[in-house]
């Protein structure tokens, strides 16, 4: 055990594994949620459900960015992963979908804590190849959306809408094991060198904050509303999990890919290409209702979310370690922001054009307003003291 412990491989496999379950029950609950005993089908209350979990990680991000900083990772990752079990078992009851809309909050505060401490985690202990383990760790939450729709169709056939959900509550189990027994003491009382605010007057920051913003916006629309365009058409549960996980193991092989284009071309230029590529092939997913195509589509679009989201992370990390500060949940509580933020705006963007206007219109949306944002993604990176400039004055 205490050979376990120290490994240098132990860490980020808890991580990686708490971030796989995290995105486990999140790829369970896209494909089922239109067979829920609440009877939710309405595109607005899909897309409401979307933006709670987004409300939910907003609202508490900066509040575990600041005790991670100042108490440890450890606790928060216990604590992510208690909230995640109340989410679930709530999420397999609800009968309304007043209480679906407090389990997608409860689910978006565990999401909170893990995320902030688990990737904080991962830059703080591997400072010379944070690049390739983020990836790892990013590679663990691509596992859990892959093998999450697959098991979200499977256990339906097997034992209906419930099921899938009590097999998630054995796994958050098994997290909660590891991440007592393997994760390091936490140090205590140390005062964060930056908060959230601070952060957010950085222009390196800010970039690749908007970056993920992007990214979050456009895969949500995507996410969020392909599952009932495919149910609406006769899909089984089965076959839109199937169809999620295929494309979502796209995702997670294009990392390679995503390394090389970021070592040609640089992280800016990259995020450009993502999002120019990410704006031409939303609107294709409402062309057919043939499950093939829409897959062939979603496949496609989970490339360009690679290509636009995966260097944002490892960037951040080293934008605080360029100023010679540690703040690493702060940072990371930043991109867990900008992700809220645009799983929110996407949220309330769908729930006022939808009842209006069709899909493809509300796709060709999400599409001007990446391509619109292109400009912001060429910003060049400012002075490395502007943090640190920052932190002194407050």
């Amino acid at each position: 055990m205490q050979a376990l412990r120290q490994s240098k491989w132990t860490l980020i496999a808890v991580i990686a594994f708490a971030l796989a379950v995290d995105y486990l029950v999140y790829g369970i609950v896209i494909p089922l949620t239109p067979f829920s005993p609440a009877g939710i089908s309405k595109e607005q209350e899909l897309t409401i459900l979307i933006g709670c979990y987004g409300l939910g990680t907003l609202l508490t991000t900066p509040i575990f960015g600041y005790l991670g900083d100042r108490y440890g990772c450890r606790r928060l990752m216990i604590a992510g992963a208690i909230v995640l079990a109340a989410s679930t078992t709530l999420l397999a009851l609800a009968p309304n979908f007043g209480l679906m809309i407090v389990a997608r909050l409860l689910q978006g505060v565990a999401a909170a804590a893990t995320w902030t401490s688990g990737l904080a985690l991962v830059a703080q202990h591997y400072p010379h190849n944070r690049v390739q383990m983020m990836g790892y760790a990013l590679m663990g939450s691509t596992s859990g959306s892959v093998i999450g729709p697959a098991l979200a169709g499977g256990l339906h056939a097997i034992g209906g809408y419930r099921l899938p959900f009590y097999v998630v509550l054995v796994t958050l189990a098994i997290e909660l094991v590891t991440c007592v027994v393997f994760l390091p003491a936490d140090e205590h009382g140390v005062a964060p060198q930056a908060n959230v605010l601070t952060l957010l007057h950085d222009r390196a920051v800010l970039v690749p904050a908007f970056a993920v913003v992007l990214a979050a916006s456009a895969w949500t629309i995507v996410e969020s509303l392909v599952p009932n365009h495919l149910a609406s058409r006769g899909a089984s549960p089965a076959a839109v999990g199937l169809t999620f996980t295929l494309t979502t193991l796209v995702y997670g092989l294009s990392a390679p890919l995503v390394t090389r284009i970021v070592g040609r071309f640089g992280i800016r230029r990259t995020a450009v290409g993502g999002a120019i590529a990410m704006a031409v092939t939303i609107p294709l997913v409402a062309v057919s209702a043939n499950i093939f195509v829409v897959a062939v589509v979603t496949a496609a679009i989970n490339i360009t979310y690679a290509i636009l989201l995966n260097p944002q992370s490892a960037e951040l990390g080293d934008v605080v370690e360029s100023r010679g500060l540690r703040c690493y949940c702060a940072v990371y509580s930043v991109y867990n922001v900008a992700y809220s933020a645009g799983t929110i705006a996407i949220a309330l963007l769908g729930s006022a054009l939808l009842p209006l206007f069709n899909l493809q219109f509300v796709l060709l949306c999400v599409s001007g307003v990446l391509l619109l944002s292109v400009p912001i993604l060429l910003i060049s990176r400012p002075a490395d003291n502007a943090i640190t400039t920052l932190t002194t004055v407050a």
